[in-house]
């Protein structure tokens, strides 16, 4: 796993040098409630089985699993990009995706769900993003507070529409 992360860093430190971004970050954090145990809800922020409820989600797996910590994939919506299953602690209910998105940005993803009752699950989403370009920054900064609570809330209504009927929500995000 120290390997993975090494080669991750490595690659954004290289992307840093030869960027003329301004290193613009921001860290948005928001909350939502699914209606669905925590058995059933967590492993749904897995690659594959967001997949099931995530319209136009479709990661080209590179190495891994739903839920094996190291997974490379990529994705090309919007934008061209290399992801890596950072953390998947079923114990603790807590996934962390590291996002390389080349010379655009990069993003940390932390989801960690708890409990709320037999049949409810809070998720705790949470982005951090780090400018690589100009046109980075210009992302970046355009991700504000509100558009993340708007994203999440998406996911919210796409999930527990799954959740409730089995069936993928066409049109969430």
């Amino acid at each position: 796993m120290q390997s993975v992360a090494l080669l991750v860093l490595s690659a954004l430190m290289l992307t840093q040098i030869v960027a003329s971004a301004k290193s613009t970050h921001v860290r948005r954090t928001g909350q939502i409630t699914l209606h669905g145990s925590i058995e059933r809800v967590f492993p749904l922020f897995g690659p594959l089985e967001e997949e099931k409820w995530a319209e136009g989600w479709k990661p080209a797996m590179k190495y891994g699993g739903n839920s094996e910590e190291g997974t490379v994939f990529t994705t090309i919506d919007p934008h061209l990009a290399t992801w890596v299953l950072d953390r998947y602690d079923v114990k603790a209910h807590a996934i962390r995706y590291v996002i390389v998105a080349p010379e655009l940005r990069v993003t940390q993803i932390d989801i960690g769900c708890q409990a709320e009752g037999a049949v409810e699950t809070r998720c705790e989403v949470t982005y951090t993003m780090t400018a690589l370009s100009d046109l980075g920054e210009t992302l970046v900064e355009n991700y504000t507070q509100s558009h993340h609570e708007h994203r999440i809330q998406q996911w919210q209504t796409a999930s527990d529409h799954y959740l409730q009927t089995g069936i993928r929500m066409v049109h969430h995000e």
